[in-house]
């Protein structure tokens, strides 16, 4: 019977590591793109002071509605990363 050929962890570790990185698509890419200009202008809102100033509760706004919408599966989490980037 063959010998078992035994792979070091560090090489097996080396082995997996794709070549090519993958990075997934940000939430809002797969949007239409009229979808994307009425949430950036509800950003907007937000930052320029017209939007009480509850982040997660906008957050969690945005979440329900795209949900209902069937428009996005993103989490309240990804929102909140999106409303504190500057547009």
């Amino acid at each position: 019977m063959p010998k078992a050929e035994t792979v070091s962890l560090a090489d097996a570790i080396r082995a997996s590591v794709p070549k090519t990185v993958v990075r997934s698509v940000r939430w809002w890419h797969s949007l239409p793109t009229e979808v994307v200009d009425e949430l950036n202008a509800v950003r907007d809102d937000f930052h320029h002071g017209r939007l009480p100033n509850n982040k997660s509760a906008l957050a969690r706004a945005i979440v329900e509605h795209l949900h209902a919408r069937k428009l996005s599966d993103v989490r309240q989490q990804g929102v909140l990363a999106w409303l504190n980037e500057k547009a």
